[in-house]
């Protein structure tokens, strides 16, 4: 939505006046956000969420990029899709009720693709001050049993009808096949390499599969955990963005995307001591050997996904503003694989790859002017 029709719509729709828009930052998808400042009245400022159009979706959905690797031509095509993400009401409602903490809605226009959230601030986790860092995790890590313990029909509340499931890792392995090895190591996936990766991620499906599935936020990161302002000053609180991709999955899916988040360098010793703390208290009581096991598969996963989103968004897309995530991202990765050696097949061709896609990063970045459009 272009900024004049956005502000002749708010303006109308609000019954007040538009004193200027800012375009917000936007992250590696397609929808797009915009500050809103009013000449007078309160609140002085909120937040649109425009959805894309559904052709400009399409494009970016189309194969566009292709690199040259010896005399071969190497493409990154269309991953395979997943469940779409619902509308964001009415789950931020719901979770609004249940006394979660969201941005509190100043107006809902779903035909119009368009929320106008309340303004909660561009400072993030990712900012919060040092002396702050480890409660606001702490704090993070306590909002995820309350979510946990929420439940309605899907009917109702759509995430309750998306389930993580074999489907969804299969998705996560495509990407890492298809875009993050070919991408960095510049040839495709060796026929040892197709096998043993998917004999792990089978083994990781059925690991998952006989979890409890509980309500996640799917993306809970630092950079989705934005800091509130306390009025009377002292520690920030959270407020959670970007729900509506919520589903319900295996209790440790949160924790894993909180505490071994590509864009942050959290201490190791303070993410096992924060995952040992919050485990007794979630709602299904696992214990800590089960949720550590299961944390590391679903880590393995996720972290080859993340990678491979960054390198897809850097080549296919010349979006590179994550690629210095990636040492991180395999870090981790080669982390919870170690862990998981001795209990699933694969891993030994899996940390051999990780290895290798380690010293291709050190030895020389992949030059985005290389790429064929």
């Amino acid at each position: 939505m272009e900024a004049d029709r956005l502000k002749a719509v708010v303006e109308e729709r609000l019954g007040r006046r538009v004193a200027s828009i800012e375009a917000i930052a936007a992250g590696m998808g397609a929808r797009r956000f915009y500050r809103l400042e009013f000449g007078e009245g309160s609140p002085r400022t909120i937040v649109a969420r425009c959805e894309p159009e559904a052709s400009a979706s399409a494009a970016s959905a189309s194969p566009v990029a292709r690199f040259s690797a010896g005399s071969a031509d190497l493409f990154l095509p269309t991953a395979p899709s997943w469940l779409p993400e619902p509308p964001l009401e009415p789950l931020r409602s719901f979770l609004e009720a249940a006394g979660l903490p969201v941005p509190r809605s100043h107006g809902h226009f779903p035909a119009l693709g368009l929320e106008l959230l309340e303004d909660v601030g561009a400072r993030n986790l990712l900012q919060a001050e040092p002396g702050d860092r480890e409660a606001l995790y702490r704090e993070a890590c306590a909002l995820v049993p309350r979510m946990q313990r929420l439940s309605a029909p899907p009917e109702h509340i759509a995430a309750f009808g998306r389930r993580y499931d074999a489907p969804l890792v299969e998705t996560k392995l495509w990407k890492w096949l298809h875009w993050a090895i070919p991408g960095l190591l510049r040839r495709e996936a060796t026929t040892r390499e197709l096998d043993d990766h998917g004999a792990l991620f089978a083994a990781i499906s059925v690991e998952l599969e006989h979890a409890p599935r509980r309500l996640a936020h799917r993306d809970y990161k630092a950079e989705n955990l934005h800091l509130r302002a306390n009025p009377a000053g002292g520690r920030p609180g959270l407020v959670l963005i970007d729900v509506q991709g919520a589903f319900v999955a295996p209790p440790e899916y949160d924790l894993v995307c909180l505490l071994y988040d590509l864009q942050t360098d959290l201490d190791e010793a303070l993410a096992a001591r924060l995952l040992a703390e919050v485990v007794p208290n979630l709602p299904d009581h696992p214990s800590s050997q089960t949720a550590r096991r299961r944390f590391d598969a679903l880590a393995v996963a996720r972290l080859c996904k993340d990678v491979a989103h960054v390198v897809h968004a850097g080549l296919a897309r010349g979006d590179r503003r994550r690629w210095h995530e990636i040492p991180r991202g395999l870090e981790l990765l080669g982390r919870a694989a170690g862990r998981l050696e001795s209990g699933f097949p694969g891993i030994p061709t899996l940390i051999s790859v990780i290895h290798a896609l380690t010293t291709a990063m050190a030895s020389a970045d992949i030059p985005s002017e290389g790429i064929k459009r």
